[in-house]
């Protein structure tokens, strides 16, 4: 179906099994892409920590399972928040929740928006554009993408939106800070090429919704997953939408759908879409208007938080196998 947006241990002896009927199994590359984590860390890791113990193909392949995927993204998140390996690798998935989630509340994002997002938010309201792009620049670097879009680029547009309804900032200011924004998003795109081999996700807007600040943030997060988005822009036709995922072999087509989105002329553009788009794809609905469509349909995912696009993309690998 498409869819539409340190201790070091011996080596464990790896055992050759053939995968349960319903067990998902996925090779080191693609391991390595859904989780972000290169491959010889995870061989190191291997060795090092005895996590992660694929199992192996009779060929001698190293595969991993849906649960290995879990647990390494939850390490991987628990890396971004300031863990040391050690601390964390091989640990339990209900203990890495617990680690990654009192990390996230009581560490980075709060100082992130305490002092990142408080001076961007500054810089914006003075107009110092200089200011503005270079908190925007060294906060993805220092950050990394994934983090620079969840804690800074995502938030800071919330919060500006917010100001504007509540008279502090004017029009001219929500436009300066998407300009300055997207021109970061070009600007950390160029780091990525396609991948060979590696799921494709269409991105665009449906007619007359010309918002496209979410589009470049989800290219930004797909290319970081490995994935490699191809986007549209806004205000395309369905017609054209349906051409291009043909056109290029799409896994799937994320639409972006915002509060300010004609709902009923949306959900009709979808359950159009569905019925001319191949078996194999789904579509996935982003922006704060997706959950209010109320489809419900296997092929239509939500895809409202980065931790849902983490799911989705796993999903694509699995479809896939």
């Amino acid at each position: 179906m498409t869819t539409v947006l340190v201790m070091v241990v011996p080596l464990p002896t790896l055992s050759v099994k053939a995968a349960a009927p319903n067990e998902a199994q996925f090779s080191i590359r693609v391991t390595s892409r859904l989780t972000s984590i290169e491959l010889d860390t995870l061989r190191m890791w291997e060795r090092r920590y005895a996590f992660p113990r694929p199992d192996r193909t009779r060929g001698g392949s190293r595969v991993y399972s849906k649960a290995d995927i879990e647990a390494l993204r939850l390490i991987r998140r628990a890396l971004d928040r300031g863990y040391r390996p050690g601390e964390v690798v091989g640990k339990p998935i209900d203990e890495l929740t617990h680690l990654v989630r009192v990390a996230s509340e009581t560490s980075s994002p709060a100082r992130t928006e305490s002092s990142t997002i408080a001076t961007i938010l500054r810089a914006l309201g003075r107009d110092d554009v200089a200011l503005l792009r270079a908190e925007l620049r060294q906060a993805a670097v220092m950050l990394g993408p994934k983090r620079f879009l969840a804690e800074v680029a995502h938030p800071v547009c919330v919060r500006v939106g917010e100001l504007w309804a509540e008279g502090k900032l004017e029009v001219r200011h929500e436009h300066l800070m998407s300009d300055c924004l997207s021109a970061q998003l070009r600007v950390m795109m160029s780091a990525y090429d396609e991948r060979v081999g590696a799921p494709r996700v269409l991105l665009s807007t449906l007619p007359d919704e010309l918002h496209g600040l979410g589009l470049a943030m989800a290219q930004v997060y797909l290319a970081a997953s490995q994935v490699t988005p191809i986007c549209l822009g806004v205000n395309t036709p369905r017609e054209q939408i349906v051409k291009a995922a043909r056109g290029h072999a799409a896994d799937a087509v994320g639409l972006l759908v915002t509060e300010a989105s004609d709902l009923k002329a949306t959900k009709s553009h979808i359950r159009w879409m569905l019925r001319e788009l191949p078996s194999r794809v789904q579509i996935w609905v982003g922006g704060a208007g997706g959950a209010a469509l109320g489809i419900e349909n296997d092929a239509v995912r939500i895809v409202g938080t980065w931790d849902q696009m983490d799911e989705a993309i796993l999903t694509l690998e699995e479809r896939r196998t």
